[in-house]
C-alpha cells in the first residue's frame, strides 16, 4: 500500500499531463501557418500532384504533400518570409510558385499545363538513405553517389547499385535495358542515349529518377501493360534555364602523342532545350559507341510501332569482336564528333525536336591469327598477318514534330536522313602470300514515321502509324592476289573484284487499340500491312593480267525479294489479385515473290504465332513469370541468295535458292525478388527452345577458300539459364554480386568429305564481384569471372577464359583523388600456345579546384606497357588464336572545366 502511494506521489497527475499536452498542441497549431489551395488543369481537378514547400533556391524541402482526388492540398509551416511551392505530376509540366508567408493562412491555386514525365506517389523518405520511392518511380540523390572521380553521367551511373553499365555503354536494371535517358522529362536520343551519358557532365545533376512501367506515349500511361524502364535526369535549380557546360582536354607528355578534347554546351529551359557536343580523340574512345542505336531506334512490342529494325543486311564487316575485353586498348583511332540537338516548345501544344551529328573517324587494328582445322582427314593450319584501316564518314539528322490536337489526341512525325560512308583498306599476309584488300561503300538511309494517338477515354486509346523507309548500301570489294586457282581452274589472274547493289524499300501501316478494364484486365488488338522490296545484285569478276574479265558461273547474283504481309494481333490480359494470364495470337498472311535472273517464284502462306504469358506475385517482393510461345517466320534475303557471294578473302556463302517458313517453340520461366534498393535482390531465368526448322551450313573447306551453302534442317535444341544475385553485407559495407549463366545447343552441320556432324555446344559464365560503399578515404571494386566454351562432335574442344579486376579509389582530401584500375586476363591452352596471363594497370590522379570549377588530372594508361594481346576462340569447325596489337603505355595531363 505504502509502495503504491509512493509511486503515485513521485509522478505528475495524468490530468496535468493531458492538460500540458493539449496546451502544447494548441500553441504549435497557433504558431503554424496553413497553406492550401486547389490544383486544376483545363478547369478540372488533378489528383496525385506532389506539392513541395521549399526555401527559394534550395534543393531540400520544408514539407510535402499530395493533392486529393478533388485536387485539394494543405501544408503547414512555421517558416515565414519568402518561400516557393513546387508542383509536379505525371503528364504535366512542373510549376514553381513564389509566395510570401505572413501570420495569416495562404491560399495558392494552380493551373497545370500538359507535359512533363513522372509523378511521385506514396513517397517514403528515409533520412539515412539517399533515395525516395514512389509508386512507379525511384528517385536517387546524385550527391550521395559521387566519389570525386566522376566526369560524365555514365561515370555516375556506374556507382549506383543495381544499375549495370555494359562495356558498350548500355544501361540495364536487372535483365532489362532502359528505353531512354531523358533530361528534365525530355528525350533527345531514344535508344542512342550513349551519346548523352558518355559525354554530358555530371556537375549540373541533382537527381536520377528510375521510371518503372514506363510508357513512351504519354496518352498510354495507366492504360498500357508496360514493364519498360527509363531514366530521367533532374538538374539542380541553379542549372536550369541557363547556359552551362564543360570543357575538357588532355594530351600525352611524350611520344607517341595521344589526345582527347571535348566541349559540352547545354541549356535546359521550360520552352527550349539545347545540347551541343563536340569531341575529338585518338586514345581509343569511340565518339559514337553504337550508331545503330541512333539510326534504328524504336521498340517493336510497343503499341503503334511498325517497321522497327528493318534495314539492309551487312555484307562484309571486319570489326574485331572482343567480348569481355576493353576494346579501347586495341583501337588505334582518330575520332571526331560534332552534334547539335534541340527541343523547342513554340506553344503549349507543339514541340519540335532536332538531332544532328557528323562523325568522321579513322580506325586501325593489327592482328595475327593462327587458325587450325582438324576434322578427320581435313587437317591444315592457316596464318594471317593483317593490318586494317577503316575510314567512316557518317552524317545523320532527325526531325520530330509533336502536335497536341487537344488533350486527348497527338500527332507525331519523325523523319531522319543519313549518309553512311565507309572506306576500308587492309594489308594481308595469308600463308606467306601478301595482298591488298579494299572495301568501299557510300550508303543513304531515310526513314519517315507518322503516328496519331487518340485517347477515347481514360481507359482506352487508338494508336495508328505509317512508316516509309528507303536504304541503299552499295559495296565495292577487291583484292590483288589470286588464291582461288584450285577453285576456278583458271590462271593468270591479277585482281578479284566484287560489286554489289544492296537496296531496300519498305512501307507499313498499323492501327493499335488498347483498353484497360476497371478490374485491371487489359485488351490489345492491332492490324497491320507491311510491304518490303529488297534487291541484291552482286557481280564477281576475275581480272586477268591483260585486263579481260572472267565471271565464274554460280558466283554472281541478281535477285529481288518482295513481300506483303497483312497481320492481326490480339492479346487479352486477365488480372486478379496476384495472378495475370495473357493469351495472345499473332497471325499474318504473306505474299512473297522471289525474282532471280528473269525467273519468278511466288509463294503465299500463313504465319501463326500463338503464346501465353503469366505472372504470379508470390509476395510483395517476389514475382514469378512464365511464357510459352510458338512462332513462324519466313526466310530473309540473305537466306535465299541462289549463288555464292564473297564475304571476304577466302569465304563464299550462298542461300537456299528458295523460300521457306521456319517454325519454333519456346518456353521461359523467370523469377525476380526485390528491387535495386533492397539489401538483397535477385533474378533467375531458365529457357528452352526447339527450332523445328532451322538454317544450317554445308561447307567445303580448303586452306585457300571456304564454300558455305545454307541448308534447311530439322530440330535444333537450345536451352539456357541466367541468374543474378545482389546482396548488401552491412558488416563489410558493400554489395556482393553473383552472376551465373549457361547456354547449350544441339544441332547439325555438314562438311564435304566428312558428311553430317552432330554438334553439341555449351558455354558457362560465372562471376563474383564486390563493390564497397565505405565512408572512408578508400573504396574498392573487385571481382573475377570464368568462361567455359565447348564443342563436341567426333572430337571435343574446350576453352577456359578468366578475367579478374581490382579497382581502388583513394580520396586523400575533398579535392585530391587517386584511382587505380587493375585487370588480369588468362586464356586456354591449345594450338601449342602456353597459357599466359595479361596484366593491365591504369592510374590517375586528380585535383579539384572548386573556386574555378576546374579539375586537373594526370593519368597513365597501360602501365606494364603490354604491346600485344592474344585472344582464343573455338567454333564447331576450327580453333584459333589471334594476337592484337595494343596501344602503348602513355602518360597524359589534362583538365576538366565546368561553366
Amino acid at each position: 500500500m505504502g509502495t503504491s502511494e509512493g509511486k503515485m506521489s513521485n509522478g505528475p497527475s495524468p490530468f496535468w499531463l493531458l492538460l500540458v499536452g493539449m496546451w502544447l498542441i494548441t500553441f504549435r497549431a497557433q504558431a503554424q501557418v496553413l497553406i492550401s489551395g486547389e490544383v486544376t488543369s483545363g478547369g478540372k481537378p488533378v489528383g496525385g500532384v506532389r506539392v513541395d514547400l521549399r526555401l527559394p533556391g534550395a534543393t531540400g524541402f520544408l514539407g510535402y504533400t499530395f493533392t486529393s482526388q478533388k485536387g485539394k492540398y494543405q501544408l503547414r509551416t512555421q517558416q515565414s518570409g519568402k518561400l516557393s511551392l513546387h508542383f509536379r505530376a505525371l503528364s504535366y509540366k512542373p510549376v514553381i510558385k513564389e509566395i510570401g508567408i505572413t501570420q495569416q493562412d495562404t491560399v495558392v491555386n494552380i493551373e497545370l499545363v500538359a507535359g512533363g514525365v513522372e509523378q511521385l506517389q506514396e513517397v517514403v523518405i528515409n533520412a539515412k538513405r539517399p533515395y525516395r520511392i514512389g509508386k512507379d518511380t525511384i528517385e536517387l540523390d546524385v550527391k550521395s553517389f559521387l566519389r570525386g572521380d566522376e566526369r560524365t553521367v555514365e561515370d555516375l551511373l556506374k556507382k549506383i547499385p543495381g544499375l549495370n553499365v555494359g562495356t558498350d555503354g548500355s544501361i540495364k536494371i536487372g535483365e532489362k535495358e532502359v528505353e531512354k535517358v531523358m533530361v528534365e522529362g525530355d528525350d533527345f536520343f531514344e535508344k542512342g542515349y550513349r551519346l548523352l551519358t558518355q559525354n554530358m557532365s555530371v556537375q549540373p545533376l541533382d537527381k536520377v529518377q528510375v521510371l518503372q512501367r514506363y510508357s513512351n506515349n504519354k496518352h498510354l500511361k495507366g492504360i498500357e501493360n508496360s514493364d519498360k524502364v527509363a531514366l530521367n535526369l533532374q538538374l539542380k535549380e541553379n542549372s536550369r534555364s541557363r547556359w552551362l557546360g564543360s570543357l575538357s582536354a588532355s594530351g600525352s607528355v611524350t611520344e607517341p602523342l595521344f589526345y582527347q578534347g571535348s566541349i559540352n554546351l547545354m541549356n535546359f529551359g521550360k520552352k527550349s532545350k539545347y545540347y551541343l557536343l563536340g569531341s575529338a580523340n585518338n586514345n581509343g574512345v569511340d565518339a559514337v559507341s553504337s550508331i545503330n542505336n541512333l539510326l534504328y531506334s524504336g521498340q517493336s512490342d510497343e503499341p503503334g510501332q511498325i517497321g522497327v529494325g528493318v534495314m539492309t543486311p551487312t555484307l562484309i564487316d571486319y570489326t574485331p569482336d572482343l567480348p569481355g575485353f576493353d576494346y579501347k586498348r586495341t583501337n588505334f583511332n582518330r575520332d571526331q564528333l560534332l552534334s547539335f540537338n534541340t527541343i523547342l516548345n513554340p506553344s503549349k501544344n507543339f514541340k519540335i525536336k532536332w538531332l544532328g551529328f557528323a562523325n568522321p573517324t579513322k580506325k586501325s587494328f593489327y592482328r595475327n591469327t593462327v587458325q587450325e582445322y582438324n576434322i578427320q582427314d581435313i587437317q591444315f593450319t592457316n596464318t594471317e598477318l593483317y593490318k586494317f584501316h577503316k575510314k567512316t564518314d557518317n552524317y545523320f539528322s532527325r526531325l520530330e514534330l509533336q502536335y497536341d490536337i487537344n488533350t486527348r489526341a497527338t500527332l507525331t512525325y519523325t523523319g531522319n536522313l543519313g549518309s553512311l560512308g565507309r572506306n576500308d583498306s587492309g594489308d594481308l599476309l595469308f600463308n606467306g602470300s601478301g595482298t591488298a584488300e579494299l572495301t568501299k561503300t557510300q550508303g543513304i538511309l531515310t526513314n519517315h514515321n507518322l503516328t496519331h494517338t487518340f485517347k477515347l477515354s481514360p481507359r482506352e486509346a487508338i494508336v495508328s502509324s505509317a512508316r516509309w523507309i528507303l536504304q541503299k548500301s552499295p559495296l565495292d570489294y577487291s583484292i590483288d592476289e589470286y588464291y582461288y586457282e584450285d577453285l576456278f581452274q583458271v590462271g593468270g589472274i591479277a585482281n578479284i573484284n566484287q560489286h554489289a547493289e544492296n537496296n531496300l524499300q519498305y512501307m507499313g501501316v498499323t492501327s493499335h487499340y488498347v483498353r484497360r478494364q476497371k478490374g485491371g484486365d487489359y485488351i490489345e488488338f492491332a492490324i497491320a500491312n507491311e510491304y518490303k522490296d529488297q534487291e541484291l545484285v552482286s557481280d564477281f569478276v576475275l581480272l586477268t593480267e591483260d585486263g579481260s574479265a572472267i565471271r565464274p558461273g554460280g558466283f554472281s547474283n541478281q535477285l529481288s525479294l518482295v513481300t506483303n504481309n497483312t497481320s492481326v494481333m490480339a492479346k487479352y490480359t486477365v488480372k486478379r489479385r496476384k495472378w495475370e494470364w495473357t493469351p495472345l495470337l499473332n497471325t499474318g498472311f504473306v505474299h512473297s515473290s522471289l525474282h532471280t535472273y528473269g525467273t519468278t517464284k511466288r509463294r503465299e502462306n500463313w504465319l501463326i504465332s500463338p503464346g501465353l504469358l503469366t505472372k504470379w506475385t508470390l509476395n510483395p517482393k517476389g514475382k514469378l513469370e512464365a511464357q510459352l510461345s510458338f512462332s513462324q517466320t519466313n526466310t530473309q534475303l540473305m537466306e535465299v541468295v541462289p549463288n555464292y557471294f564473297n564475304t571476304g578473302i577466302r569465304n563464299f556463302v550462298k542461300g537456299l535458292d528458295n523460300m521457306a517458313t521456319l517454325s519454333s517453340s519456346e518456353g521461359t520461366l523467370m523469377y525476380s525478388y526485390g528491387n535495386m534498393l533492397d539489401k538483397f535482390f535477385a533474378n533467375f531465368s531458365i529457357g528452352y527452345r526447339t527450332m523445328f526448322d532451322y538454317i544450317s551450313n554445308q561447307s567445303m573447306i580448303s586452306p585457300s577458300y571456304n564454300l558455305t551453302k545454307q541448308v534447311l534442317l530439322k530440330d535444333k535444341k537450345n536451352w539456357s539459364y541466367n541468374a543474378q544475385f545482389n546482396y548488401y553485407v552491412t558488416p563489410l559495407g558493400g554489395n556482393f554480386k553473383l552472376d551465373a549463366g549457361a547456354e547449350f545447343s544441339d544441332y547439325e552441320t555438314g562438311i564435304a568429305g566428312v558428311g553430317n556432324r552432330q554438334i553439341h555446344s555449351g558455354s558457362h559464365n560465372y562471376g563474383l564481384s564486390f563493390k564497397s560503399v565505405w565512408r572512408s578515404k578508400v573504396n574498392i571494386y573487385t571481382g573475377s569471372s570464368l568462361q567455359f566454351t565447348s564443342f563436341r562432335s567426333e572430337s571435343a574442344s574446350r576453352l577456359k577464359n578468366t578475367y579478374s579486376f581490382l579497382n581502388i579509389f583513394f580520396k586523400a582530401t575533398a579535392d585530391i583523388q587517386a584511382n587505380l584500375k587493375n585487370e588480369a586476363y588468362r586464356f586456354g591452352d591449345f594450338l601449342s600456345q602456353t597459357p599466359k596471363t595479361y596484366y593491365f594497370s591504369d592510374l590517375s590522379f586528380s585535383y579539384d579546384v572548386k573556386k574555378i570549377k576546374t579539375r586537373f588530372d594526370i593519368s597513365a594508361r597501360n602501365l606494364f606497357n603490354n604491346r600485344y594481346f592474344k585472344n582464343a576462340v573455338i567454333t564447331d569447325t576450327y580453333r584459333a588464336v589471334t594476337e592484337y596489337r595494343l596501344l602503348p603505355r602513355y602518360i597524359s595531363i589534362g583538365l576538366d572545366h565546368s561553366f
